[in-house]
């Protein structure tokens, strides 16, 4: 007999209020460029039914074929939606820009990264001084794929993979909340960008969207990176204590074996082991980047030591 426990833990404090106010920034990829209905099959029209109507409200500030370069060919500084996301005061924001940044005219032209990260960190303080005080994260740009209508564009995937590391070094130096992923889970799946190689289909934002919902409704509230510090989380396993480098949990069943696995936010397997241990301390890997983990832990009753 085998029952499983699991728990979503973030390297740092998410607290929600009653009624919670989301505003996407994005380009055409937010916007939902080629679906029919945008404002439903959108990944923050998705978000939007998935958290409910009751205590979130989500904005999609998402404008077609922006940069987040200020001298990009079209800036989302200027021709974006900043001024109703500031009139929108919302709690949490989300920012996926980049793809339009992969252009030649933006990204060799303008210091190949070097503008990208300084008014990427600008952006971040701008929004971050709002009166509403938001909680920033920071959406790694999706993959690209082969297509004439990208390449025409000058859109590509081999500057995207150059900004991913960017985008990481700008939540470390101020630190923000939470890097969302939508890189990794739609790197092998060329199909949900059939049209042109850049947008994803309904499946494709479909996909974007539950990982965005997993990071914003993480439970467990952990402390934010440094020095150990004492927790409860009131869930079994019960979370004791975390640190950027190590998490320890309690496993209340003594004399059973307890198999653990740790997955990132898009499900893929990180580690794994078996231990008779109550207390178990999970080291992950330093290369790692903060973010949303997923450790679930299985007790067979018939393995007892």
């Amino acid at each position: 007999m085998r029952f499983i426990t699991g728990v979503i833990i973030a390297l740092v404090a998410i607290e929600c209020p009653a009624l919670t106010k989301i505003a996407c920034i994005g380009n055409s990829i937010t916007y939902g460029a080629n679906l029919s209905d945008p404002s439903s099959q959108s990944f923050p029209g998705r978000l939007q039914k998935m958290l409910g109507t009751s205590n979130y409200s989500v904005q999609n500030d998402g404008v077609s074929a922006t940069t987040l370069s200020k001298n990009g060919d079209n800036p989302y500084w200027r021709n974006g939606k900043l001024p109703q996301v500031f009139a929108f005061q919302p709690n949490i924001i989300t920012i996926k820009l980049g793809t339009n940044d992969t252009k030649p005219q933006n990204w060799e032209n303008l210091g190949s990264g070097t503008q990208y990260k300084r008014d990427y960190l600008a952006l971040v303080d701008t929004l971050a001084a709002m009166p509403s005080h938001p909680k920033i994260y920071l959406v790694l740009p999706v993959p690209v794929f082969s297509n004439p209508t990208a390449v025409s564009w000058g859109i590509r995937d081999s500057i995207i993979q150059k900004e991913i590391p960017i985008i990481k070094d700008v939540a470390a130096a101020r630190p923000l909340t939470v890097i969302i992923d939508a890189n990794a889970p739609l790197k092998n799946f060329p199909q949900f960008f059939k049209t042109d190689g850049v947008h994803p289909d309904s499946s494709g934002q479909d996909t974007i969207a539950h990982v965005v919902y997993r990071a914003l409704t993480a439970p467990v509230k952990l402390a934010v990176p440094g020095p150990s510090r004492e927790l409860m989380a009131g869930t079994n396993p019960s979370i004791i204590k975390t640190s950027l480098e190590k998490i320890t949990f309690q496993l209340n069943l003594s004399g059973k074996i307890k198999e653990i696995t740790v997955y990132d936010c898009s499900g893929h397997l990180l580690r794994k082991l078996a231990t008779v241990k109550q207390n178990v301390s999970l080291t992950r890997d330093f290369g790692l980047s903060r973010g949303v983990y997923i450790i679930k832990t299985s007790v067979s009753r018939s393995n007892q030591i």
